[in-house]
C-alpha cells in the first residue's frame, strides 16, 4: 500500500514544485531586467521598465504553453 501512495504522491509533488520553480525562474529573470533598467541612463530607463513589464506570468505561461 505504501509504495502505491508513493507512486501516486511523488510525481504529483514533482509536478507542483516545477509550476513553482517556473515561476521562480520568470520572477527572477524579471527582477534582474528591471535591476539592469536601473543602469540606463535616465531616458532609457522609461523605455526598458515598459519592456521588462509588458507580460504579465499568466500571460507569459499561457503563451509558453501555447507553443
Amino acid at each position: 500500500m505504501r509504495q502505491i501512495f508513493l507512486i501516486l504522491v511523488i510525481p504529483l509533488i514533482s509536478l507542483l514544485l516545477a509550476g513553482c520553480s517556473t515561476r521562480a525562474w520568470y520572477e527572477g529573470a524579471r527582477a534582474s531586467a528591471e535591476s539592469e533598467c536601473r543602469r540606463q541612463p535616465p531616458g532609457a530607463y522609461e523605455d526598458c521598465m515598459r519592456r521588462v513589464n509588458r507580460q504579465t506570468y499568466e500571460d507569459y505561461e499561457k503563451e509558453r504553453t501555447r507553443q
